[in-house]
C-alpha cells in the first residue's frame, strides 16, 4: 500500500475526498527533486524509475481495481479509486488502539452484524471490524430490513467488550451517530443526528446505527455512500439520501472506512480516558433537536417545549427555560420531534431564554458567540 499512498499523496488527494470519476490535473511544472508530494512530479505523475517499487505492484493494484495514467515520459499518476472495499488500504497505518485492530472485508454475507456476533467468544477479538460489499439480511432498527446494493455502502459492525459505564446500547449507538456526522462533516455537509440512531442530511436519512448485546457488544453502521437516486427503493427514495447524491460525484469507499474506523476508535478512547459523558457536547452538537421546539414522546404521553438540556445517560430537559422545565430520563424517551417551523436557539438565545442572563451580560462575557 506504500505504493498506492505515495501516488495519491502526488495526486494531490486528500484522504476519503477522492472522485470516482476523476478528471486528470492539468499539467504543473515540475519541482526540484525531493520537494512536494512527489518529489517532482507532472500533473501528479511520478516517473518510473523514481516509483521505488516493482512493476508488478502497480499491475496488482490495477487488477483490483484502482486506475492509473501512464505516460511514456512523465510515469505513472493516480485517477481513481477501486470500486471494491480494500482492506490493505483500509489498514494502510491505521494506528489505532481498539476500533480496527483487525479488519476483515467480506463480499456478500447475511449480516455483518451476526459475523462480529460470533467473534464474541473471545475477548481478543475486541475492536474486530466486519465491512461487506453486500448483505442479504442487514437489520435496522425496531425491526426494519436494511437494504443496499452491492458495492455502494459501508455496511460496517464492530465488536467491543465495554466497560459497565460505556455499555448501554443507546450511549454506543450515540457515539457511532458522532462518528459517523463527524465523517460526513468533513465533506463540508450539515450532517444532524435525528434520535435515536439516524444521521440525516436535509432531513433525508444518510445513515443508520444498530447496537445489539450479546456475549459482546455489536456496533453496526450502515452509511449510503456511492447509491444513485434510483437505487433506493421507492418507498423510501424520498426520505432517504446518498453521500454520492449530495456531494456529486463517487467516493472512495475505502478512505471513508477507513476514516470512520479511526473516529470511531478516537472517541471510544476519549471516553475510556474522560469518561462517556464527554461525549455529551459532541452530540448535541450534531442533533437535529438540540435548542429547538420538539415534542418528546414517552411511555406517559407527548411532552412539548425548547429541548435545552441533554444528556446521553440522564436525560433531558423540556420546557421554556431552567426552571420552568420537566425531566425526562433518557429510558422514557421513545421519539423526538421538531414542531414545524421550529428555529434553532444560538447561543445568546440560549443564555437569555433558559438561563433568563441579560443580553448585555450574554454578550459581554463572550456567551454570545
Amino acid at each position: 500500500m506504500a505504493l498506492l499512498d505515495r501516488l495519491r499523496r502526488a495526486s494531490g488527494l486528500d484522504g476519503f475526498r477522492v472522485v470516482g470519476d476523476a478528471t486528470p490535473p492539468p499539467p504543473q511544472p515540475s519541482p526540484a527533486r525531493g520537494e512536494g508530494w512527489g518529489g517532482g512530479t507532472t500533473g501528479g505523475f511520478i516517473p518510473l524509475d523514481r516509483l521505488d517499487a516493482d512493476p508488478s505492484d502497480l499491475d496488482e493494484l490495477e487488477a483490483f481495481g484502482f486506475r492509473f495514467e501512464r505516460h511514456p515520459y512523465h510515469g505513472v499518476a493516480y485517477r481513481g479509486p477501486s470500486p471494491r472495499l480494500c482492506p490493505d488500504q483500509i489498514e494502510w497505518e491505521l494506528n489505532t488502539r481498539v476500533i480496527g485492530r483487525r479488519v476483515a472485508v467480506w463480499n456478500r454475507v447475511a449480516s455483518t452484524n451476526d459475523l462480529a456476533a460470533r467473534a464474541s467468544g473471545s475477548l481478543a477479538n475486541e475492536g474486530l471490524v466486519v465491512l461487506a460489499e453486500e448483505q442479504s439480511s442487514g437489520r435496522g432498527s425496531r425491526g426494519r430490513v436494511w437494504s443496499a446494493p452491492a458495492g455502494s455502502s459501508i455496511l460496517m459492525s464492530v465488536l467491543l467488550f465495554p466497560n459497565a459505564s460505556m455499555a448501554d446500547p443507546g450511549w454506543l449507538t450515540a457515539l457511532g451517530a458522532v462518528a459517523v456526522a463527524e465523517v460526513v462533516a468533513e465533506f463540508g455537509l450539515d450532517a444532524r443526528i435525528k434520535w435515536p440512531n439516524d444521521v440525516r442530511l436535509d432531513r433525508r436519512k444518510l445513515a443508520g446505527i444498530l447496537v445489539e448485546r450479546g456475549q459482546g457488544t455489536v456496533l453496526g453502521i450502515g452509511l449510503n455512500v456511492n447509491l444513485g437516486p434510483d437505487d433506493f427503493p421507492e418507498e423510501v427514495r424520498d426520505s432517504a439520501t446518498s453521500l454520492r447524491q449530495v456531494v456529486g460525484r463517487a467516493l472512495d469507499r475505502s478512505e471513508i472506512a477507513r476514516t470512520l474506523i479511526r473516529r470511531l476508535d478516537e472517541y471510544y478512547q476519549q471516553a475510556i480516558t474522560h469518561g462517556p459523558d464527554w461525549l455529551n457536547s459532541s452530540y448535541c452538537r450534531f442533533s437535529e433537536h438540540y435548542w429547538h421546539e420538539v415534542d418528546v414522546t414517552t411511555p406517559a404521553g407527548v411532552v412539548s417545549g425548547r429541548l435545552g438540556k441533554l444528556d446521553l445517560r440522564m436525560g433531558l430537559e423540556v420546557g421554556r427555560s431552567h426552571d420552568d422545565c420537566r425531566s425526562i430520563p433518557t429510558r422514557d424517551v421513545l421519539a423526538i420531534a421538531n414542531r414545524p417551523g421550529s428555529r434553532r436557539w444560538t447561543h445568546p438565545d440560549y443564555h437569555v431564554h433558559w438561563w433568563h442572563q441579560s443580553p448585555d451580560t450574554v454578550f459581554r462575557d463572550g456567551t454570545g458567540g
